[in-house]
């Protein structure tokens, strides 16, 4: 079972080139769980900006059953990476689903795992722009 609460977190990536492009090791993140029905979740989610997080306050839904915690994040800015600098570039559409897989630990109070998103095209305004998917590792545990 997952707990209500605070939750503090990172990721990080797998790819050894987007994590040098990035200039950062892991991102923080913080999830808020607000409401638990059965083994259903749900929450808000802020990653911290200067740890290389997107903007916005995003949206989780999830799940837990045994041990094994499963949840989507959806961040409200779509942020990418353009060009060869490591420029982050804001745009004013949805990010991407993020899918997030892992266990809980027999206590609920710490849970890690994997996260991927998925490669596709992205429309932002009149450009069509290659996403590459991605994925790495999470952990989180809660606080208060």
């Amino acid at each position: 079972m997952i707990a209500k609460g605070t939750w503090a977190g990172q990721y990080k990536y797998d790819n050894n080139a987007h994590l040098e492009l990035r200039g950062i090791k892991a991102t923080n993140f913080e999830i808020d769980i607000t409401k638990i029905d059965n083994e259903r979740f749900i929450g808000k989610v802020q990653d911290d900006l200067s740890t290389g997080g997107t903007e916005g306050v995003g949206d989780v839904t999830g799940s837990v059953i045994g041990n094994k915690v499963e949840f989507v994040k959806q961040m409200p800015i779509l942020t990418v990476i353009a060009g060869r600098n490591g420029r982050r570039k804001a745009f004013n559409k949805k990010h991407r689903k993020i899918y997030y897989t892992g266990t809980i630990s027999e206590d609920g109070k710490t849970a890690t795992g994997r996260w991927k998103f998925k490669a596709g095209f992205i429309l932002v305004g009149l450009m069509l722009i290659l996403g590459k998917g991605n994925g790495g590792t999470w952990t989180m545990k809660l606080t208060e």
